[in-house]
């Protein structure tokens, strides 16, 4: 009795699949279009992260936009001007080169330093932490220390340490994807240099209320100001921040820095620097 009711409906099932089967066949051999072997070249050249750092979801897109249009601008931050180079042979003509950048993290905020509001037991997550309170350090703008970038990071360049991301500056890429992953925006883009001071704090609260939070965090106290010949270093929302494209790097600025763990770091790119040197 069952057998009389289930082979004829598995039969129809059958039917059917195989009718739709022929339907989707039949579509795709109708509405193929070949792909442009040019696109498959330049998809070969390209480093295959999908990191989105060109500006395109995936290394594909970027390809077929590339070969379609032959905007010389775009750029693979990745791949440097060595695939520019090999980009640009690719298609017949000469593309830009990327400006080399690192991610900097604008906090020395470890352990250490900072003050903690609480012991926080929750995901270990730096989200979930704001969403639940304002975070386990005191400094509302501080690096939360839970490794959420981490995740982002497609070349092992990031780290944890005593509650403080650490950013590996030969393996960084430049390509920002930590960037929107981080809650408090205390991860940001900077152009490779030489030597780069940078101010390693990103508190916006008033002098008092920075170092009541944490013993690096900068004051604003305007002695950096002061002291710098090149007018490279501005205060804003009280906190100083050097002007990239005017500092020398003279240095003078870190030795006039009051905070107990100087909040003025210097960062040396060992390759940029080679390369000054072989020049």
């Amino acid at each position: 009795m069952i057998s009389d009711v289930f082979i004829p409906a598995v039969s129809s099932l059958g039917a059917v699949a195989l009718a739709l089967g022929l339907i989707i066949h039949f579509v795709s051999k109708k509405f193929h279009v070949e792909e442009d072997p040019t696109v498959k070249l330049v998809n070969g050249i390209l480093p295959g992260v999908n990191c989105g750092a060109c500006g395109f979801p995936s290394c594909g897109q970027f390809a077929e936009v590339l070969v379609e249009t032959r905007n010389s601008t775009m750029t693979c931050p990745v791949g440097g001007a060595d695939l520019a180079a090999k980009l640009g042979e690719a298609l017949g003509m000469t593309m830009a080169e990327p400006k080399p950048q690192l991610a900097v993290l604008l906090c020395q905020g470890n352990n250490d330093v900072a003050r903690q509001t609480a012991e926080y037991l929750g995901i270990q997550d730096c989200w979930a932490a704001t969403q639940a309170f304002a975070g386990p350090k005191q400094c509302r703008y501080s690096c939360i220390g839970l490794g959420s970038c981490i995740a982002w990071c497609d070349f092992g360049a990031m780290r944890l340490e005593n509650g403080l991301i650490v950013i590996d500056k030969e393996l960084c890429t430049g390509c920002a994807a930590c960037i929107p992953a981080c809650p408090t925006g205390v991860l940001v883009m900077q152009d490779k240099k030489a030597s780069r001071y940078f101010i390693a704090c990103n508190s916006r609260d008033r002098g008092a209320a920075t170092k009541k939070a944490c013993d690096a965090g900068c004051t604003a106290c305007q002695k950096c100001v002061k002291v710098c010949e090149d007018n490279a270093i501005v205060i804003e929302e009280f906190l100083a921040r050097i002007v990239q494209d005017k500092c020398t790097a003279c240095g003078k600025c870190i030795e006039v820095c009051p905070t107990k763990v100087n909040c003025i770091r210097l960062e040396n790119d060992l390759k940029a620097v080679k390369q000054k040197q072989a020049s």
